[in-house]
Parts: structure tokens; sequence; C-alpha cells
């Protein structure tokens, strides 16, 4: 926060300050004066509500404000609303999005090709544009045969991936109930948008202040104070007949207990809430849906906001090294006007949308891309330098 200490590593010429510590009052200060001193842009990680007034930051100066409860929480809420989606992501505003499924045994396309699928469900199957198998990411064409447990993104129009996600799975059950363990602020954000939206909430914390606290805030959310590993209550309050259990305690040993817990009581969905990054790849293997980390999500919701040249935002995709980039076209790239099959793209990257104005297309190879169109590129990490080569506008100038 020191005004000398900011001015003496450079902050007249700094394009971007990220303060992210897990004081809100240190961030702030220290963004506040960054920006005084001459940083072009300062993104500040605030947790506390009282911080914000309708959803903005009340403090003028501060370029991007970002609470970490809200970016997970809409993780989680992405991930719940589509059915056996174990990672979403979000671009354009919205109009794209990107859901990552497992491919279950009995389910319609378990060991059919990804052209078989295209003569087979025509316009109901959304691009496919990576398969995440035994812990490598590829970048899929028309031979791929998908495969049990296969992890497979699509992407498109929200409600193409949304048709897209029956096929991948035997059934699809409406979500109507969920229950969350840990009255936290994102526990709480979590129970009122989900509320909000129409579904039955069990809000379980320990705790029986917070209890009291998150009460008072949820009139229409049955708040319990039950320890989120004591199987005989929960049992009683129905856990195992929920269509989604989301562990969102301050413990992450103990979220996962609790998921664990769920899933064995017949729990439809679950989703844990975990701090360490490491914990990500491991807990699909233990038999939990999905995991979301505050951390990673806050870095993402910085990430959309820090423009290099011709890249709009970017998402790590699973959990192999890939990436999900989109670019915009500027007039004159060497892309404008090319017809996609005569386009020399980079090996190990695809591209998996076309944003045209307020459009989204599927990419053909008859598909032209104009000035002004933005592009969402799936990239294995060893085609990540030739892309981000491929778009810049010094490489283009060459």
């Amino acid at each position: 926060m020191s005004p000398a200490a900011l001015e003496k590593i450079g902050m007249a010429d700094c394009d971007l300050v990220a303060a992210v510590t897990n004081l809100d009052t240190v961030n702030i200060v220290a963004a506040l004066t960054a920006k005084r001193l001459g940083a072009r842009t300062v993104v500040a990680r605030v947790r506390d509500e009282d911080f914000y007034v309708g959803g903005r930051m009340a403090l003028d100066g501060i370029d991007v404000a970002i609470n970490p409860d809200h970016e997970a929480a809409h993780s989680i809420r992405e991930i719940l609303f589509r059915a056996g989606a174990v990672e979403a992501y979000r671009f354009a505003e919205g109009r794209v999005r990107v859901v990552g499924a497992t491919v279950e045994p009995d389910s319609n396309v378990a060991g059919k090709s990804l052209r078989q699928l295209r003569r087979e469900l025509a316009g109901n199957l959304a691009l496919v544009a990576a398969v995440e198998r035994g812990g490598k990411t590829l970048i899929p064409n028309g031979d791929t045969v998908l495969l049990p447990d296969d992890t497979i993104f699509f992407t498109g129009t929200r409600r193409l991936v949304d048709r897209s996600l029956y096929h991948v799975h035997v059934q699809q059950e409406p979500l109507q109930k969920v229950m969350i363990t840990g009255a936290t602020p994102m526990g709480v954000e979590l129970a009122r948008d989900l509320c909000s939206a129409g579904v039955k909430v069990k809000l379980v914390d320990e705790d029986a202040e917070r209890c009291r606290h998150a009460a008072e805030q949820l009139h229409h959310v049955l708040v319990l104070n039950i320890d989120p590993v004591d199987t005989a209550p929960l049992i009683d309050e129905g856990i195992g007949e929920m269509d989604g259990f989301v562990a969102t305690g301050e413990d992450e040993e103990v979220n996962m207990l609790s998921c664990l817990l769920a899933r064995r009581q017949g729990a439809s969905r679950t989703v844990c809430l975990v701090n360490r990054v490491d914990y990500l790849d491991l807990l699909p293997r233990l038999g939990i849906d999905s995991a979301v980390s505050p951390r990673r999500s806050t870095a993402t919701g910085i990430a959309r906001f820090v423009k290099r040249g011709a890249v709009i935002s970017a998402e790590a995709l699973g959990r192999t090294g890939a990436e999900i980039v989109q670019y915009r076209l500027e007039p004159g790239h060497r892309a404008v006007g090319v017809a996609l099959q005569d386009l020399e793209f980079p090996a190990d990257a695809v591209i998996g949308a076309v944003i045209k104005g307020h459009g989204v297309e599927t990419p053909g190879g008859k598909t032209v891309l104009k000035p002004g169109d933005e592009v969402l590129v799936f990239s294995l990490p060893s085609g990540l330098e030739a892309v981000a080569s491929f778009f810049s506008a010094e490489d283009d100038a060459k």
C-alpha cells in the first residue's frame, strides 16, 4: 500500500496492477494508489458486499473489482443447470458457451465417430472442439471415436450446447432441489442465485451464528444447523434425493467428505469447492462430479479484462494445459477473406466458433472470416505459441 514503494517499482509505466491479497482493504488502497500514480488498469479482489452498490464497486478509481464468491458461484450455477457438465465457460457476453461433459457408457454418443454423429444428429449436436482422454487433451477430427469416460468439450450457442448434453448422458433430471453445505458468503450467494431461479434450496452449516445470519438474508431458503458430515440428520433432510449437492465450506477436506457422502447416498450431482488447484484433477477420480476453485475463478475473471493485441479473453481448458482463447480479427489480417479450408492454421489448434456481430456461427470449411469477427480457438499446449503468433499484429505485418 506504500505510495513510495509503488512509485519506485514503476506504476507510471504499468499496464495492469492486480491487487489480490486476502484483505479487501489492502487491495482497495493498493489499487487506488497505483491508479493515482499512473497505472493504466487496476484490478482489485474485493469480497465484502459492503463495498458494492447494485453489483458495482462503490469506489471510483478501480477499473475492475472481482468478487471470488460471485465468480465461483457463477461457475457452479452453470455446472448445476447443465446436467452432466463438469466444466462450463462463457464467451462473448454469454452468447457462446463451452461445456465439458463426461461420456457415459450407455449414452447415444459412446463408441461412435464424430462423422457418424454428425450424420445421425445433424443440427442437434454442437461442435466437439476438444476431447480429454487419459489425462491428455486432443483436437478431434471426423474419425475420432468418443469413448466412455472421455470428457468432451462442446462449443456453440447455449441452446445448441444444452441440446447436445442430452446425447452424452443416459438421463437428464431438471434441477429442482439442491443442498448446499457451508453458510459462507459464497454459499449464501449461490443459495440466493438458485432460489431466484426457482430451485428449492437447503443450506447447511454447523455454526449456529452463521446459520442465523444466513437465515436473515435468505427468506425462501431452509437453513439447517447441522454438521455437514453428520450422516443421520443429513439423510433425514433428504441428501440422497437432491438433484444437486454443493459443498462451499471453508475447510476443503470437509467439503470433499460431504460430497462423497452425498454421492454415496444418491445425490444426482456433486460440486466441491476447493482452494488447492492440485485438488481439481483429483476429485473427479474420487467420484465427485465437479470441483471449483475460487482462486482459479478469480484469476480467470481478471484475465477476461487483460487484452494482449488481438486477444479478448482466455480460459484454461480441462487440466492438461490446453486453452480456449478469443481473438478479434483486424482489417488486413491474413485470415480475413479466406475460407477456413484454405487457411494455413497452426497445428494442434482449431477454431471452435465465430462471433459475427450479435450472431454465432459454427465454423465449417467454407466459412469466410471478415474484419471485426471474433473467433474462439481451442489449442493444445504445443500449439499456443503458434496460435498467438498467427493472430499477432507484429507477425501479420511481416
